[in-house]
């Protein structure tokens, strides 16, 4: 039984290319399970692959992400620098936007064959850059997820993203509208940036609710943000996961440095803090409750 999980990775992606073994290495010599996540088809692919490098300890989710439902930027860090630009006809560098994928079941039922596939997503709702056109797509989407999670008996891995400057569209209202009409489903929110009422809605609907690296950050002075020590303090530890969303948000005290799977522990001792409770304890709550949703080793 590890020490830790890191529930939401993306070791995957083009930014480890030259690094990945040693990551993976370094979260498995320190006792850390990790679960990369898939965000379209080749990066989903990429996570299922992955899994066949190791007898245990690391798994993969496939899913198409919202952002990828639509015509957006790429992230270089996801897809590399090859993917993000290319160059018009006078030699002149432009940006290059994501092709918008439409959700294709039988392709992605096809990835399960290929190794450990523990939950399907990142799917649900993102609407920090919004995009009034792309929120049916996302919709669409995340339904086509939920349905093929159902079917598979696999748990969701939900990712969930407001436009705090945007007070007409709630995407963790929208998502928990449509997960209603879903009883079967279950699975985990990533990186929860909502109230405790909205925590307590999704936990009511049986999902877990899973923290990431910004926990460990001062309180924005502009009141702007998750209350994190509202929430966590609130939440039952049955229901608690912590993931790093690597590469991105590494916590403290790696802040501003790449993050990866192995800094999940640094999350796990900042909810402990604000529970009141060991290290020891927390770890061990998380690590069981993982298992138990993904149906991992025992």
């Amino acid at each position: 039984m590890p020490k830790y999980i890191d529930i939401h990775a993306h070791v995957n992606f083009k930014v480890f290319e030259d690094t990945r073994d040693e990551v993976i290495g370094r979260a498995l010599e320190n006792d850390t399970w990790v679960i990369n996540i898939g965000t379209q088809l080749d990066t989903s692919q990429k996570a299922v692959e992955m899994t066949n490098d190791y007898k245990e300890g690391v798994y993969s989710t496939i899913g198409l992400h919202p952002i990828h439902t639509s015509a957006s930027y790429h992230d270089e860090q996801e897809l590399g620098p090859a993917f993000a630009k290319a160059t018009d006809g006078q030699g002149k560098v432009q940006e290059f936007t994501s092709r918008g994928e439409i959700f294709d079941k039988e392709k992605y039922k096809e990835l399960i064959k290929l190794g450990k596939v523990v939950a399907i997503g990142e799917c649900g709702l993102d609407y920090y850059h919004l995009d009034e056109d792309s929120i049916e797509k996302q919709k669409v989407a995340f339904i086509s997820q939920i349905e093929l999670a159902n079917e598979l008996n696999l748990p969701l891995m939900v990712h969930i993203r407001n436009n705090y400057e945007n007070k007409n569209r709630d995407a963790y209202s929208d998502a928990l509208e449509i997960l209603k009409n879903y009883s079967e489903a279950k699975g985990v929110v990533h990186f929860f940036e909502g109230s405790i009422e909205i925590a307590r809605q999704f936990i009511e609907l049986g999902f877990y609710i899973s923290f990431a690296g910004p926990i460990t950050y001062p309180l924005r002075k502009n009141g702007k943000g998750c209350d994190y020590q509202g929430v966590i303090s609130q939440l039952p530890l049955e229901q608690i996961m912590a993931d790093t969303d690597s590469p991105y948000v590494a916590p403290v005290p790696h802040r501003g440095r790449q993050n990866e799977p192995i800094y999940v522990a640094e999350i796990v001792k900042k909810i402990a803090e604000i529970k009141g409770l060991s290290e020891k304890e927390v770890a061990e709550a998380i690590v069981s409750n993982a298992k138990n949703l993904f149906n991992l080793p025992r």
